[in-house]
């Protein structure tokens, strides 16, 4: 593999704006280190909707091709996540709030971002199987972390001042982050996002490149915000066409929203 060009090829989709002082220190530290997780080269934040910063705590091009060349198991026939559903379960009560207070912890001393009110938090999550995944939104940020089946918790993605529900309207939707994360089992994509008043469903649609291979993830959709996680090999994440499906109160439908052109910019409608 030639490393130089690699390392081009996947810093390529990245938006010029994670140079941001918070993404960069954390590219920094990811580079030197050989800690998880590993982030993917695909586009993992927006570029130019309006002036504001997003650190998304995946992000490092580098890590990327330096890890390119390990060869994964089929996250579809290996014993890798091999409790993950499709449909997710309810997360008690509990659990959220254990895992809101961790993940809020954590961002804090990853990114010196003072902890906010308890009151003043939004938090929801899911579990597939062994695996929990929760998002903290507050007025000035949104956080997601993920707790791996032997109860450690990744901060997967951060992304700073969330528009507001108003600004949503009624089938909007806000990608808050989709970021592909590394753990010991192999690699995944987590999502989270905000949805319009008038979104009761979201289903993601993720499609191989040759379109003989298909997933459909439910999405957990919790007081107007979604989140979802599936297995996706590295290599993947570059060939994959992932889409967003959104389930309306009414009964209707809004179909095939593409999730990288969601990270771009939110759709209000």
């Amino acid at each position: 593999m030639n490393l130089d060009q690699a390392l081009r090829d996947a810093a390529e989709p990245v938006p010029a704006r994670v140079a941001a002082a918070p993404a960069q220190a954390l590219l920094d530290r990811i580079v030197a280190s050989s800690t998880y997780p590993v982030p993917a080269p695909a586009s993992l934040g927006r570029a130019a909707w309006r002036p504001r910063k997003a650190a998304v705590a995946v992000l490092a091009a580098a890590a990327v091709a330096a890890t390119a060349v390990l060869t994964l198991p089929n996250l579809g026939s290996a014993a890798a996540y091999a409790s993950w559903t499709p449909q997710p379960s309810p997360l008690a009560a509990a659990d959220r709030d254990e895992l809101a207070d961790r993940c809020v912890a954590q961002v804090g001393g990853e990114y010196s971002y003072r902890e906010p009110d308890r009151a003043a938090r939004v938090v929801h999550g899911e579990r597939r199987g062994d695996y929990a995944y929760v998002s903290v939104v507050t007025p000035g940020w949104s956080a997601s972390c993920f707790r791996d089946h032997d109860g450690k918790l990744r901060n997967a993605s951060i992304m700073m001042e969330p528009v507001n529900a108003a600004t949503l309207g009624g089938t909007g939707v806000e990608m808050q982050g989709w970021p592909q994360m590394r753990t010991e089992e192999g690699y995944c994509r987590l999502m989270t996002g905000h949805v319009g008043s008038r979104v009761v469903g979201v289903d993601i649609t993720v499609r191989a490149r040759s379109g003989d291979r298909s997933r459909t993830v439910r999405a957990t959709v919790e007081g107007g915000y979604f989140l979802a996680w599936y297995p996706e090999q590295l290599d993947e994440s570059s060939s994959n066409t992932t889409s967003l499906s959104l389930r309306l109160a009414d009964g209707g439908t809004v179909e095939g929203l593409s999730a990288r052109d969601l990270m771009e910019a939110p759709r209000v409608n």
